[in-house]
């Protein structure tokens, strides 16, 4: 698989202050990635530092397996800070100064219109346009060269539940088109609705890395309840596959090993005499993973 991005123990200190440590992390071709933290974690540093606005301390990145410059930059497209464009213009004329500075044909001004759903406003100045849609002209304007990567500092930020939906799925829609997509956010639905893979900042550092879908795949989580429940409690503890569990009032939550489920662990319950009164299944989302994450690298 194509590597698109590789980070190799970025550091980046501002004084006293480590805002980036021993960070590494690779993105490869076709993937939605977030970088996941709260604030302060490092990610808009990190995102400053590969998009050679800010400057590293020490560490090394490369961009699609070669030394950063010129040329890989123009495969580059990115949204850091909020939308800036003249208030006065349409969003035609906008993005005709924005072809201009990128040397860009005009003749991608519609599709990238198109694209991000504004076509039919093309004509309206920028400042009659709500948030949302001022985020979506940033990102037809980031697309406007055709870049190979598409980077995204906090891209629902400020926004409305509305203009929240259309960014995401504006998002899924170019990464469909076959864009590999860099996004920072402190948002956990954002990154468990958007991104196949994503890393856990923390003070600078990167204390997980993996894949959307693993990450939430292997955590299930199974609700016993028994009327003999002393005996409940006994068969948890002498069951192999049973990695830990804690109890919540009348409920006993059970947490397994990957490669069993709630069907095993009444099988093992029938199998031992035990009659369940009730049993089912919930799996842990990015949310309770993420707390989980951070609590063990503090």
């Amino acid at each position: 698989m194509e590597r698109i991005l590789e980070i190799n123990s970025l550091y980046k200190n501002y004084g006293k202050i480590k805002a980036v440590q021993d960070l590494s992390l690779t993105v490869n071709a076709g993937s939605v990635f977030g970088l996941l933290g709260p604030n302060g974690s490092g990610k808009t540093t990190t995102l400053g530092i590969i998009l050679d606005v800010v400057q590293k301390t020490g560490g090394t990145y490369s961009w699609f397996g070669e030394k950063p410059g010129n040329e890989s930059r123009k495969k580059i497209g990115a949204i850091l800070e909020g939308p800036s464009f003249y208030p006065y213009l349409s969003a035609e004329e906008n993005l005709k100064v924005t072809a201009q500075i990128k040397n860009v044909s005009y003749e991608r001004i519609d599709e990238v219109l198109k694209t991000v759903n504004l076509l039919d406003r093309k004509k309206d100045r920028f400042q009659s346009f709500s948030l949302g849609m001022k985020q979506r002209l940033a990102i037809a304007s980031a697309l406007l060269p055709d870049p190979y990567v598409l980077v995204l500092d906090e891209p629902t930020n400020g926004l409305d539940p509305q203009g929240i939906a259309d960014v995401r799925s504006l998002i899924v829609k170019i990464s469909g088109e076959g864009k590999t997509i860099i996004l920072a956010s402190h948002l956990l639905d954002e990154v468990q609705k958007v991104c196949t893979d994503f890393a856990v900042l923390n003070k600078g550092k990167n204390v997980y890395t993996g894949s959307v879908e693993e990450a939430l795949s292997n955590k299930e989580i199974v609700e016993v309840k028994a009327h003999d429940k002393d005996n409940l409690i006994k068969l948890l503890k002498s069951c192999s596959f049973v990695t830990g569990f804690s109890e919540n009032h009348q409920t006993v939550l059970v947490h397994m090993d990957h490669q069993k489920n709630a069907f095993d662990l009444n099988q093992y319950f029938v199998a031992n005499g035990l009659v369940i009164s009730h049993l089912a299944t919930n799996k842990k989302n990015l949310e309770e993973q993420f707390l989980e994450i951070l609590s063990q690298s503090s």
